[in-house]
């Protein structure tokens, strides 16, 4: 029997499982845990479930409401909730301001994904990513699509995902069309004063601010800018006007894809539910 058997059908010494695994392991294993256990996964086997909540605390916090109609539905003790593809969380985090302030139709993003969030991926082998770009990861961009609309709600998403020769730090470049007219500096301000949801604000991971915004023209960059408040904070920059989008906004983002974007992130959502009362 190996580990991830003992562990699954003999839970007595584990409060609470945190998933790493790929999408097809995680679709048999975490099930087997969450009879017991509450799993947090960075798997995206159970993302797109109606019942499972795919949480960013400061967003949707309100979405792990779903848990307990998960346990009535699968006969779990414990239950499955996901945090994002690594390429959304920044996204979304950047648009729920403007969602709230001015409502968004529709979003464009290309993102310059870091190597580290590649994995095992078959589209970067050894030297490939070196003097290049990979014009194509797999599956990422429906899954970018498939999520913001999740946890955001309905909105039009196209995006194109490339990956680059940076380590750590995705950056996005976004176009958005919002539902009422605002200028840049509005745009600036919403983004840099939003504080998100009031029960993520004081949990132990929780940044100081969600969001900065900078004024230099050359920022965001992720060398130097990924780690801003301990790499759980997404950083804009070049906030500007679209000509070509109804009521158009720009900016480009950086977002660090292996600290908010997933094993910090994973433990900011164990702490809101243990702040909502699903964990002992």
């Amino acid at each position: 029997m190996t580990l991830t058997d003992a562990a699954a059908t003999s839970p007595e010494p584990y409060d609470l499982i945190f998933s790493a695994v790929e999408a097809d392991v995680a679709q048999e294993l975490e099930p087997r845990f969450a009879k017991h256990r509450p799993v947090i996964s960075a798997a995206s086997a159970f993302r797109y479930a109606e019942d499972v909540p795919l949480l960013i605390p400061p967003v949707n916090a309100g979405h792990s409401q779903v848990i307990p109609e998960q346990r009535r539905a699968r006969g779990f003790k414990g239950f499955i909730a996901p945090i994002p593809n690594c390429t959304t969380t920044g996204l979304a985090i950047t648009l729920a301001p403007l969602k709230e302030a001015f409502g968004v139709q529709a979003v464009v993003m290309t993102s310059l994904q870091a190597m580290s969030g590649a994995g095992r991926s078959p589209g970067v082998i050894g030297l490939d990513i070196l003097d290049n770009v990979i014009p194509f990861i797999p599956k990422e961009e429906e899954k970018v699509d498939k999520e913001t609309r999740k946890i955001l709600g309905p909105m039009r998403v196209s995006c194109t995902c490339t990956r680059v020769a940076v380590l750590e730090g995705h950056t996005e470049s976004v176009f958005v069309s919002l539902a009422k007219r605002a200028s840049p500096g509005e745009v600036a301000q919403a983004m840099a004063s939003w504080k998100g949801a009031e029960i993520a604000r004081g949990l132990p991971s929780s940044p100081p601010r969600w969001i900065e915004v900078l004024d230099d023209p050359f920022r965001p960059q992720p060398r130097l800018d990924r780690d801003t408040h301990g790499g759980m904070a997404t950083t804009v920059g070049r906030v500007r006007e679209d000509g070509v989008w109804e009521n158009g906004i720009k900016f480009v983002l950086v977002s660090h894809n292996t600290k908010m974007g997933a094993a910090r992130g994973a433990i900011l959502v164990a702490e809101l539910l243990k702040q909502q009362g699903f964990l002992g």
